[in-house]
């Protein structure tokens, strides 16, 4: 993914011939959660540390210049560390979930040296590559299928050309249990969402507001995409469930519960991460800033032709982002030329109005929208070109944005401003 453009595109080899179209029969809901595996991460990496200390025999003792009981002040790598994270789909074989069964989330976690900043971006489970050993283009997902998680690791390797340091999966009936284990999820729902699909077992039925789902609502929360924004809407929800998760793990009653999530975890998960590995990602973990984190998905379109649905992967926009997300490329954009929105609710017109003036003394041209119909707090950037800096600069100085969680948005949900929106409601 470094090389020239025309070696970039040959990387995808994205045409091919194109079949007659015919109906297509709707689509089962198997798609699970693209944005929570990272938190997984710091789950298992408590299970990993907490079994580690046990029963390992170079957990130090104190005072004798190891590491003592549970110190979680481990040094992180100075090297920048790539994590593919997948959640499987057990629907064809729940005897061993991690045999013949698709990886529907892919997930690649970019740490940065010293685990300085994480980046996220969602690899679309459909995204048309090419296989290793296979002669003809597929899903992405199913290099899981045919060869576990080594062959989707060399997948995701030489379709992006990123080296994968690790890998780690989960089956989403684990993360039900696990949901399950840690008493609920408190979450706020923003409408009310109803949906049965019995061939698939999947029945939804949540009401609007503050709730604390159980692990099966919130497969159902996470799963729901029956609405005017489809896969968009379920990717954003799936942001808001990774801040409720987080914010539940820093719940000191959550730490009682380790040793029961510590039995159940080894049918749910898989991974080549060593318990010293996990144990320096606990120790990164436990001090992350939701609102630092990035995330992306990986630029394409839906295809139009043919019997079989694809995500057809653009070549130039991915490089763009790769070089962006995981080599942390710097782009250089004067304030004066970034075009800034504010959607805020009634109840917010001070906080917006403030938050106006402050922008403009920046330099920065802004376009102002009152609303009724938003209830979570966010910057959607719009335009790559943007640097993470350039948000965590504005972050740094302006008290109103300080805490908002940050998301690639070059749909535009509630685009309100050409580059980036800020979104200011009343919760």
């Amino acid at each position: 993914m470094n090389s020239s453009l025309e070696e970039r595109t040959q990387i995808y080899r994205i045409p091919i011939k194109p079949q007659y179209k015919r109906r297509r029969r709707p689509k089962k809901n198997n798609n699970f959660n693209k944005l929570f595996l990272l938190v997984m991460l710091v789950i298992i990496g408590a299970f990993a540390y907490v079994n580690w200390q046990i029963n390992t025999n170079f957990a130090a003792k104190e005072n004798n210049g190891g590491i003592s009981p549970l110190d979680l002040n481990i040094n992180f790598s100075p090297r920048r560390q790539n994590i593919l994270l997948m959640g499987v789909d057990v629907a064809s074989n729940e005897s061993n979930p991690f045999k013949g069964n698709r990886s529907d989330t892919m997930l690649l976690i970019s740490i940065a040296p010293y685990g300085k900043n994480i980046n996220v971006i969602s690899i679309p489970r459909d995204s048309k590559v090419y296989i290793p050993g296979k002669n003809k283009a597929d899903k992405i997902n199913h290099a899981f299928a045919f060869g576990g998680a080594k062959l989707a690791v060399k997948t995701v390797e030489e379709s992006f050309g990123v080296k994968i340091n690790n890998y780690l999966a989960i089956s989403n009936a684990g993360v039900i249990k696990i949901i399950d284990t840690l008493g609920g999820l408190p979450i706020y729902i923003e409408k009310n969402m109803k949906y049965d699909d019995y061939s698939a077992n999947l029945h939804i039925n949540l009401k609007q507001g503050e709730h604390i789902l159980t692990g099966k609502q919130t497969e159902g929360y996470l799963r729901f995409r029956h609405d005017s924004f489809g896969d968009i809407g379920r990717i954003r929800r799936q942001q808001w469930f990774f801040n409720a998760l987080l914010a539940r793990l820093k719940d000191p009653t959550v730490i009682v519960k380790l040793p029961e999530l510590l039995k159940i975890m080894p049918e749910y998960i898989q991974t080549d991460l060593s318990a010293y590995d996990m144990a320096k990602y606990l120790g990164m973990a436990k001090n992350i800033d939701t609102s630092t984190i990035q995330i992306a998905t990986i630029p394409g379109a839906p295809s139009t032709k043919g019997i079989i649905s694809y995500w057809i992967i653009d070549p130039i926009k991915t490089q763009d982002l790769i070089n962006k997300m995981v080599y942390r490329n710097k782009t250089e954009i004067d304030p004066k030329d970034i075009s800034v929105g504010i959607l805020y609710a009634n109840s917010k017109t001070d906080t917006a109005n403030q938050l106006k003036q402050e922008l403009e003394e920046k330099g920065m041209q802004v376009k102002m929208q009152e609303t009724n119909s938003i209830n979570k707090n966010y910057i959607a950037i719009h335009n790559l070109d943007i640097a993470g800096e350039t948000i965590s600069d504005l972050k740094k100085t302006i008290p109103e944005i300080k805490d908002k969680h940050t998301i690639y948005d070059p749909i535009g949900i509630n685009r309100t401003g050409k580059d980036l929106t800020i979104v200011i409601s009343d919760l």
